[in-house]
């Protein structure tokens, strides 16, 4: 069977983010495109823990959090503190940017790079959840493809992996992405692709409806059978 080639006109301006919502539930997607965004505050605890110099106190950590996201709650103060004594024995990956945009017009998606490092080459994403048991989380493995795919296109060099920073857990792995979490992206930007064209998308295999915000919306949207009319 052959499969139809991407519509190149419909993927531009994907950001990664929205890959990532629709890799869990293209529905997701579909519903936040109307939501407000919030910047989550566990990662901008994550990513501040990430940036420090050696020297910094933690209230010089929390008071340029402050700074950079003022409306954030007190309770995050803990959060930085489980942190800081989780990477307490972990080298921090070094950096010489930060939050650097990278895009590739080829398949037409743009992302967010967290740390790049000119002295070594290396390229970091900071993650604020929990590491798995082995390698990354699968939606960390399409983040990664995904952002190797437009580093390669904005700096003409050829990557094999990054370093991914679970800041919560002090633990810092290199993952390569496989042709499978490659294929995975294709395939999720194609449903986006439906969804910008108007159509209501389906739910994955396992959709993750208990921990789900949308889910009452969602349920609102059900598609509606006409079993009703062979009813006795």
């Amino acid at each position: 069977m052959t499969e139809n080639k991407p519509d190149m006109n419909i993927m531009s301006n994907i950001a990664i983010s929205s890959i990532i919502r629709a890799y869990h539930c293209p529905r997701q997607y579909y519903f936040h495109k109307e939501s407000n965004f919030k910047p989550s505050e566990s990662y901008t605890v994550c990513k501040q823990v990430s940036c420090a110099y050696p020297d910094h106190t933690e209230e010089e950590i929390w008071n340029m959090i402050i700074l950079i996201q003022p409306d954030i709650s007190p309770d995050a103060r803990s959060f930085l503190s489980s942190c800081i004594c989780a990477m307490t024995h972990t080298p921090i990956r070094p950096w010489t940017e930060t939050d650097i945009t990278v895009k590739s017009d080829k398949v037409g998606i743009y992302g967010l790079l967290d740390k790049y490092d000119a002295l070594s080459g290396e390229y970091t994403l900071t993650r604020c959840t929990t590491a798995p048991k082995n390698g990354c989380w699968p939606d960390d493995a399409i983040r990664t493809a995904a952002l190797l795919i437009c580093i390669e296109e904005t700096s003409a060099k050829r990557l094999k992996g990054m370093y991914i920073e679970y800041i919560p857990s002090g633990i810092i792995r290199y993952y390569e992405p496989t042709p499978k979490d490659r294929r995975r992206l294709i395939q999720i930007i194609r449903q986006i692709q439906d969804v910008n064209r108007g159509l209501f998308p389906s739910k994955p295999l396992h959709p993750p409806c208990d921990s789900c915000k949308y889910y009452e919306k969602c349920e609102k949207n059900k598609p509606k059978t006409l079993s009703f009319l062979f009813k006795k």
